[in-house]
């Protein structure tokens, strides 16, 4: 609802760097530039919304208007091969660095409650627990529960 901007922000390595198979990979997770042929290894969206459709809201920060300068991170993912490599923290720390830009000051994602990974990943970014999900809402939706966890980029200055 009300967005402003989004941008995807996407990891790509040479097809010749990439660890796995080529042929498992799907044709649209691979393209080609001047220099030479890619593949998308890890990807993120930020939404600049007042909401997004059936979540949780951040709270922060307050005020009238205030919600303007908040934004979610969407969709993250980084392929099996190349997890716990710092490529996840590289997405989200470069995830901050665009909102900052457009003047967000408080940065959202949703992580399911049984995904310790991604809550490490989030953790170590700097993102702390603002809110979780009623379970009856996840039953309804058909989807895990989830914690919204919250980040200030006003520190960035």
């Amino acid at each position: 609802m009300g967005f402003r901007k989004a941008s995807c922000i996407n990891a790509t390595l040479p097809i010749s760097a990439y660890g796995g198979s080529i042929d498992e990979l799907c044709s649209i997770c691979k393209f080609s530039k001047k220099e030479g042929d890619r593949v998308v290894v890890g990807t993120l969206d930020i939404n600049w919304c007042l909401q997004m459709a059936d979540e949780l809201t951040g709270k922060r920060p307050k005020g009238l208007g205030a919600d303007l300068t908040r934004a979610y991170l969407s969709n993250v993912c980084v392929a099996k091969e190349l997890q716990r490599n710092g490529l996840g923290y590289a997405l989200i720390a470069e995830s901050k660095t665009v909102a900052h830009s457009w003047g967000i000051t408080d940065l959202y994602v949703h992580v399911a409650v049984d995904n310790e990974a991604a809550q490490k990943l989030y953790n170590k970014s700097g993102f702390t627990y603002e809110s979780e999900e009623p379970a009856w809402r996840a039953r309804f939706l058909g989807r895990p529960r989830r914690y919204l966890l919250w980040t200030d980029l006003g520190k960035l200055s």
